[in-house]
């Protein structure tokens, strides 16, 4: 599947309530919402190198496999499904992303996906487990090399898809007031996916079924 353009779809938050699983795993008290994480500790703006180094990210990759990953297959089941895949190659670690207001960045520079070594068969599953805003959310062209950039602002209990190795996207200073928080994923065709040497450069690993990815 190439995406030319971005779009939309919806899951239910009953079914999967990803918004509390997250709180919970990030260790909030009931009187703090994800949107205000911004109040319990401070970072400078957050480069390439740095933008998965929060005690936000250490929380979630520590507790994922227990708290996360169980409903995460449930969606990817789900997904595979909806998209009439007899057979998917999915991410098996969705990237935590934290944007913390006042002014601080969740992805450390503007990219394609395809820089850091993705194949172009991947498609970008973006999930944000608060309601976004223009300055909170995700940025991006429409079709690749246009340069048209606008936020796509989701809300909980959407999932924007997209062609994340093809168009360019990032973000702009979060100075909104209140903090997203969101993970992403990447689906492949089975009978499309290229296996890569090559590793990821936060997970450290091989863009492969066993590594990267895994197979359902």
């Amino acid at each position: 599947m190439y995406l030319q353009t971005p779009y939309k779809i919806s899951y239910d938050t009953k079914q999967y309530p990803f918004r509390q699983i997250v709180s919970d795993m990030l260790e909030l008290a009931e009187e703090f919402s994800l949107e205000d994480l911004h109040t319990l500790e401070h970072y400078d703006l957050l480069v390439r190198e740095k933008d998965q180094s929060t005690i936000w990210h250490r929380r979630y990759y520590e507790k994922y496999k227990e708290q996360f990953l169980p409903t995460y297959l449930e969606l990817v089941k789900e997904l595979k499904e909806r998209f009439g895949y007899k057979e998917i190659i999915y991410q098996a670690i969705p990237t935590f992303r934290v944007q913390l207001a006042e002014g601080n960045l969740g992805v450390g520079e503007w990219h394609k996906d395809k820089t850091y070594n993705h194949g172009i068969s991947e498609v970008n599953f973006w999930m944000p487990f608060v309601h976004t805003n223009e300055q909170n959310t995700i940025w991006m062209e429409s079709k690749e090399d246009k340069g048209d950039y606008r936020p796509y602002k989701v809300n909980y209990g959407e999932i924007l898809i997209f062609s994340g190795a093809n168009l360019y996207h990032g973000n702009k200073n979060n100075d909104s007031g209140q903090t997203r928080v969101s993970a992403d994923f990447r689906l492949v065709d089975s009978v499309k996916f290229v296996p890569n040497e090559v590793g990821s450069i936060n997970m450290k690993a091989k863009f492969d079924v066993g590594g990267y990815f895994e197979k359902i």
